[in-house]
């Protein structure tokens, strides 16, 4: 079977700012926004943020990043920014911010990748943004996936 080539995006789930049209507000404290659940083996093709909202912080700008989880709702052996690392400056409404460090990087069910804002702006603070997460499916069987279990 040939693998399709066209990106996919993964459902997000916000655990913050739920009923906010403008996504995540940046002028928070810091900590876990949001996570990306993982439904079918993909490996990441590209990691991104719409901003909606200027960002800003005259002595701290906001920075978000991109958390691989190999085991959803635990915190053991998670990753630290190996899917994405947004530094987003003073980065204009409209704007999508994108990064490739994560490119070829692995998930299966199971696993989260989880949005975190590390930076909060700070002096002049404002930030809004929309993450995404596009994968390319890597065709398997549920039998050979771990963390794919049938109810009984």
């Amino acid at each position: 079977m040939l693998r399709a080539n066209e990106p996919i995006a993964l459902p997000l789930h916000l655990a913050v700012d739920y009923d906010d049209l403008e996504g995540i507000d940046l002028v928070q404290t810091v900590g876990d926004m949001g996570s990306f659940i993982v439904p079918f083996k993909c490996e990441v093709f590209l990691a991104g943020l719409m901003v909606t909202e200027v960002c800003a912080g005259s002595s701290a700008t906001p920075i978000v990043d991109f958390d691989k989880r190999p085991t959803a709702g635990s915190d053991a052996s998670r990753g630290a920014a190996d899917v994405a690392h947004f530094m987003l400056g003073t980065t204009a409404t409209g704007k999508v911010l994108y990064d490739e460090v994560g490119k070829g990087v692995t998930l299966e069910p199971g696993q989260e990748v989880v949005v975190q804002l590390t930076t909060q702006p700070v002096t002049g603070p404002s930030g809004h943004v929309m993450p995404f997460l596009l994968v390319k499916y890597i065709p398997e069987t549920p039998a050979n996936m771990s963390g794919m279990v049938e109810t009984a």
